[in-house]
């Protein structure tokens, strides 16, 4: 099993099926889905519970240096706060529960909306991260391990491996993920970078750190997957190493860029009013002019004279010599050891006082070579 979301049936009864006697006909028995406002409730008391009674390794992490590069090899352990393995003196996670701004280790609350129900998706922050901020219309890769609150292990990746980067959010055929785990990754921040071992291993550096506990509501709910049961909460434990842009509708445009404030749920994000938000939309503007011609990809494999050598000289030059225009979409790692520097030169023009990109303006219909 994998974390890309399941299909889940929209159907409000289960069919279970049971054998009868020899002279009985088949039948089924019908065992109603519960009502999440009361599973919900109880995932609440359950995963409040759990943080009373449990801790994590807190003493091997130096929170007094988050770039500490000995924080790059710490993988978060939950255990049980007992005086049987003498960690009666252990500070429970419930104490983490609104520290102030910038004070880590921290336990926020993230309020999700879905099916009706305001949610609250708990993470523990061990470290944000200091690389790049992940949208929920990213793809992002990452080492987890998801697990019941009994510690049972549904899923985990000790690294970025095959079937990685995960969308995180479904589109069409599109797999993506169930929300809590999406709605928690987009709080982290990525690596800043990495170093290959003499082993052959890789160590990444500065990457966020944390858990994510959700409920069931925001996970599988009714649904048993694998040894998930119905209705269980469910944990992630994560490092967040890399995003990637995905380009749903193939106008050129990374798909978070059409939606920079995340939320693509809004007539705002539907420029044309066709129905169509403008990710999934090949011309958003609906001015007859596809919105990739509106736009012009370009890529530099140097400086005018070097190759790249690394992605910081990628993004030096980037920095020195994009256009007012120029977007910086991805430094792409090649074979022989060099990069090449991808750019999207995005044309916008004043109305009211106000820059408007041009393949979100209607009046605008000229197409770039």
């Amino acid at each position: 099993m994998n974390l890309r979301k399941f299909l889940i049936p929209t159907l409000s009864i289960l069919f279970v099926g049971f054998s009868c006697g020899s002279d009985d006909d088949a039948g089924f028995e019908t065992i109603a889905i519960r009502d999440r406002q009361e599973v919900y409730d109880e995932n609440e008391e359950e995963i409040i519970a759990y943080f009373e009674t449990h801790f994590f390794n807190y003493e091997d992490f130096d929170f007094t240096d988050a770039a500490n590069p000995s924080n790059n090899e710490f993988s978060v352990i939950l255990d049980t706060i007992s005086l049987a393995n003498s960690t009666q003196d252990k500070t429970p996670i419930i104490y983490y529960l609104d520290q102030a701004e910038g004070v880590y280790p921290r336990l926020d609350i993230k309020t999700v909306e879905q099916d009706d129900i305001d949610y609250k998706l708990y993470i523990l922050k061990v470290r944000e991260g200091e690389g790049d901020s992940v949208s929920p219309l990213d793809s992002a890769a990452m080492a987890y391990s998801g697990t019941t609150p009994d510690g049972s292990v549904f899923d985990s990746a000790v690294g970025v491996e095959e079937g990685q980067p995960f969308n995180l959010t479904a589109v069409g055929s599109v797999g993506g993920v169930v929300a809590g785990f999406k709605e928690g990754i987009v709080e982290f921040k990525t690596a800043t970078s990495y170093i290959e071992n003499t082993d052959g291993s890789i160590t990444y550096k500065d990457h966020g750190i944390g858990v994510v506990f959700m409920p069931s509501g925001l996970g599988y709910f009714s649904n048993p997957v694998g040894i998930i049961p119905q209705y269980s909460p469910l944990f992630f434990n994560l490092k967040v190493i890399s995003r990637s842009n995905t380009d749903y509708d193939l106008d050129g445009i990374p798909s978070h860029l059409e939606h920079l404030d995340g939320d693509y749920t809004e007539e705002d994000d539907d420029t044309d009013g066709d129905a169509l938000v403008n990710f999934i939309d090949n011309d958003d503007d609906g001015d007859g002019v596809l919105t990739i011609d509106e736009v012009q990809q370009k890529e530099y494999e140097d400086d005018g004279t070097n190759q790249f050598m690394s992605k910081a000289e990628a993004q030096a030059y980037f920095t020195a010599n994009a256009a007012i225009d120029e977007i910086l979409i991805s430094i792409e790692a090649e074979q022989d050891g060099t990069y090449t520097l991808h750019t999207l030169i995005v044309p916008a023009t004043i109305v009211n006082g106000v820059s408007v990109p041009n393949y979100l303006n209607s009046d605008i219909t000229t197409e770039l070579e």
